[in-house]
């Protein structure tokens, strides 16, 4: 089976413009943004199943082409290029020389099922393109990249974007917008939520480093490579994420403000710190992003594109995580996202704006939740129906990172996709504990 499993790249790359011209403009960028420039860009992919096996592959390339020209025509940025001022300012030069758009298809016998194995493969990663790319290459690579691959039963369309350009809520609400242009399949068609393009989370300001010279040719700035690791996505039905909430509130607050998410995490965060079999004296770290539009006085609005994150954290030792449990643990979580609000969030956007690089930015033992099961992935109909599946590629991957999704059933369930070090997840699939609670 696994011969099979093979994704070959046609030779067919164009380039996609707005479909009319932008007005041409600096789009500067602001500390949230600035701190990805060394991360990876984001890769996310919706997997659709085609109920004619046959279905013209050439015909749907150009719908998502067209549709897609109609959508940079409102999300202009991702058509531009960064770019950085004499004074150090780094900014989207929003100058419209497009987006890449690749065609691929997959070896004959290469299927849905082959992509959405638990086990994340190799077939995966190839669903991608820019593998590799750090975001300051944006001044020489597509700040868009589109990949549609074509499976015996179905497609895949992968987006890899510049994680210093936009965030998750932002890359959801572009991917959402296209789907709908692509359905309408009009040139008179809008949008229902127009992006708000000025960059007003936080002032835009020279960076500390020499990005002159970064700017010169890419790949000059760190890159984090990290160990050969396991990828794994593990699902949790509602009934799980029930009993874990009650659980968490009731060994915490027994209030019920603890969130299902808020108590998922920290179970897992247990269950990979018992794992690691770490001494009680070694500390383990949780982080996670916060999403900073509504928690801001007044509040940026939901369609703010851009980076409006903050990453908040809380350490402890592995002795006090795993003697006081999960309920414990998800307590702590709640109060550092339940105080992160406008005073500490502006106090934040106060601080030199820095570059953060992986492997010295999370600490050991980490573990780090990326995403959320809040984002409409399965909202987007692009006129076959709705997606069965979503993955991510190789980016800003380490040992411990999580990322999360919403259950496809729809049912409030959620989806999380864990990397660890082989002998490390090899110890969580056998934890009984673990396991009783993974749907």
């Amino acid at each position: 089976m696994e011969a099979a499993v093979e994704i070959r790249r046609l030779n067919r790359k164009s380039t996609v413009f707005p479909s009319r011209p932008s007005q041409r403009q600096q789009c500067k960028l602001c500390s949230s943004d600035l701190m990805m420039l060394s991360c990876n860009y984001i890769q996310r992919c919706l997997l659709f199943s085609m109920e004619n096996t046959c279905y013209d592959f050439q015909s749907v390339v150009e719908l998502l082409k067209k549709s897609l020209s109609q959508t940079l025509l409102y999300f202009y940025p991702l058509a531009g290029r960064l770019a950085i001022s004499a004074e150090g300012v780094v900014y989207i030069d929003c100058n419209d020389r497009g987006a890449d758009f690749i065609e691929a298809v997959a070896a004959p016998e290469t299927c849905l099922a082959h992509v959405m194995t638990e086990e994340v493969g190799a077939v995966v990663r190839d669903l991608f393109a820019l593998n590799g790319a750090i975001n300051m290459d944006g001044r020489f690579l597509p700040l868009l990249t589109v990949q549609a691959t074509k499976l015996k039963d179905g497609l895949a369309v992968a987006f890899t974007v510049n994680h210093a350009v936009i965030d998750g809520t932002s890359l959801w609400h572009f991917i959402n917008s296209w789907a709908q242009l692509c359905q309408q399949s009009s040139l008179t068609a809008n949008i229902s939520q127009p992006p708000l393009h000025t960059r007003c989370f936080g002032t835009p300001s020279p960076i500390n480093l020499n990005l002159h010279e970064y700017f010169q040719k890419p790949r000059i700035m760190h890159e984090f490579s990290p160990p050969q690791l396991r990828e794994k996505m593990f699902h949790f039905p509602v009934e799980t994420l029930s009993r874990l909430k009650e659980e968490a509130n009731r060994a915490a607050f027994n209030d019920g403000t603890i969130s299902s998410f808020q108590a998922l995490c920290a179970h897992i965060w247990v269950a990979i710190t018992r794992a690691r079999r770490l001494s009680p004296a070694e500390e383990t770290t949780f982080k996670l992003p916060v999403n900073c539009r509504p928690r801001m006085v007044p509040p940026l609005p939901s369609s703010y594109f851009g980076n409006a994150i903050q990453m908040v954290g809380a350490t402890v030792t592995a002795g006090e995580l795993l003697e006081e449990g999960m309920g414990r643990a998800a307590g702590i979580l709640h109060r550092i996202i339940a105080a992160h609000k406008d005073a500490n969030i502006r106090a934040e956007l106060e601080k030199p704006p820095t570059v953060i690089e992986i492997d010295k930015y999370i600490p050991q033992n980490c573990v780090s939740m990326g995403s959320s099961p809040r984002f409409p992935m399965y909202d987007n109909d692009f006129g076959w129906g709705r997606p069965v599946g979503a993955r991510s590629g190789l980016a800003n991957k380490f040992d411990g990172k999580m990322s999360a999704y919403p259950g496809r059933e729809g049912t409030q369930s959620m989806d999380i996709e864990i990397c660890l070090l082989p002998h490390t997840m090899s110890v969580l699939e056998s934890d009984p504990h673990f396991l009783v609670l993974h749907g």
